[in-house]
């Protein structure tokens, strides 16, 4: 079994983060606008910023195990699995690991030995591709 963190770089991670950064914004214009430095409601707008920006970079651990990837969602709850062999459009860039899965594209952020777990599991994609191939033919 190989495991390794990731953070998920899909269109939806990137707007919250988007949003967070607004929202942190708009509190800072807010309290250097009104030079207020005990209001309550900037002080929870701020400790609520923070919480979503650590919510966001917190890395996620996955396991590839018997053929299948499991990885945590948010809000870390459950477990999402992914058979290997219906993995497709597989792409190893240099800050990341992307594959296609049932018509939804996965995106990641991976650092050091995470990547080379999936890259290992890049290869034994094209490799499972290869034999299916030969099987058909």
């Amino acid at each position: 079994m190989k495991t390794g963190y990731f953070l998920p770089v899909s269109l939806n991670h990137r707007l919250v983060l988007l949003w967070g950064i607004i929202i942190l914004s708009f509190e800072r214009t807010l309290f250097y606008e009104f030079n207020k430095e005990g209001n309550w409601f900037l002080t929870i707008l701020a400790i609520v910023s923070y919480i979503i920006f650590i919510t966001l970079i917190w890395p996620h651990r996955f396991f590839i195990a018997d053929d299948e990837l499991h990885f945590t969602t948010f809000p870390r709850v459950r477990m999402k699995t992914i058979e290997l062999k219906y993995i497709t459009a597989v792409k190893t860039t240099k800050f990341g690991f992307g594959f296609s899965y049932a018509g939804k594209r996965y995106q990641f952020f991976t650092f050091g030995k995470s990547k080379e777990a999936l890259a290992t599991l890049h290869d034994t994609i094209e490799h499972s591709d290869k034999v299916s191939d030969l099987k058909a033919k």
